[in-house]
């Protein structure tokens, strides 16, 4: 029992931490945001902001990789 106990709490945690999982969370979260109250509102707002950023921050990273791969250089360098 205690096994399958730490076996599903580290499942749970890998969910909960997984980027995917998150946006879902807080997608499902803005359909019913005007259930909200504001200061809940707002913070919703904000964590959207800092996913979305985390989005663009990564997409930056993607991108700067692609271009690399077109010139031939050495991926592995930042």
């Amino acid at each position: 029992m205690e096994k399958q106990a730490r076996w599903r709490a580290r499942c749970n945690e890998l969910a909960r931490t997984n980027p995917e999982v998150i946006e879902r969370e807080l997608l499902q979260a803005a359909e019913r945001c005007s259930q909200l109250p504001d200061q809940e509102r707002l913070a919703l707002a904000d964590q959207l902001a800092d996913a979305a950023m985390m989005h663009l921050r990564r997409s930056h990273e993607l991108a700067r990789v692609a271009q690399r791969v077109r010139l031939g250089e050495d991926v592995s360098e930042r």
